[in-house]
């Protein structure tokens, strides 16, 4: 199956940030007294969230949410000293240029701020973005499909055409949510004890090149 445009999860998807953010949830974590394995933070995120990691070690350790206020605080801290380092997955710029060369259009769905945004432009795929929903606007997260339908809908996508690329079940089960098809990427192939249901399943991303209309 091939498709025109597509709806782009940032974390893990586009760029890895798994570089970073198990290291910089351990330091946190650490600064505080406990000890977790980068491993353990990485499988949490990956197989949840960075959210239901919080609350995973929130509960293994007993803490209050005021302490995990702070914890929360420091790993931003962390992130940020660490964010500059992040880089695109290989194969990425290919991609955009293709499909946009065939017409097609690329949308981002990220809960960052200003980060992604950032990374986009500091590598110049910026220029491949065609409509984005962010951590500033109001949409209910994924699995919700609100911000996958705002873009669908602002931009007369035509559903049949479109594909959603998460690293996660969660990107998945928002995109069947929204009735557009999913592509799970998962380069680790760690996501397969949940036995996601994607239309197609990468290990790469210049795998979907044979997948662009």
């Amino acid at each position: 199956m091939k498709y025109h445009n597509f709806f782009w999860d940032f974390d893990g998807t586009l760029y890895d940030t798994y570089q970073i953010m198990p290291k910089a949830y351990c330091k946190a974590w650490s600064m505080a007294g406990y000890q977790i394995t980068v491993l353990k933070a990485y499988r949490l995120m990956r197989l949840a969230s960075l959210g239901q990691a919080f609350k995973y070690h929130q509960r293994e350790f007993n803490i209050s949410a005021q302490k995990l206020t702070k914890i929360r605080e420091d790993y931003r801290v962390q992130e940020q000293k660490y964010f500059g380092q992040v880089q695109a997955f290989n194969g990425l710029e290919e991609l955009f240029e293709k499909i946009v060369a065939h017409g097609g259009k690329n949308f981002l769905l990220t809960h960052r701020k200003q980060g992604a945004l950032e990374l986009l432009q500091r590598d110049g795929l910026d220029k491949f973005i065609a409509g984005k929903v962010t951590g500033q606007d109001t949409f209910t997260r994924k699995p919700a499909p609100d911000s996958l339908n705002y873009l669908i809908e602002q931009n007369s996508v035509l559903r049949s055409s479109a594909l959603m690329v998460g690293d996660r079940s969660l990107d998945i089960e928002a995109a069947h949510n929204a009735g557009i098809a999913g592509a799970l990427f998962d380069p680790d192939d760690l996501m397969a004890e949940q036995h996601i249901e994607a239309e197609i399943q990468l290990s790469s991303l210049t795998e979907l090149l044979d997948h662009v209309e």
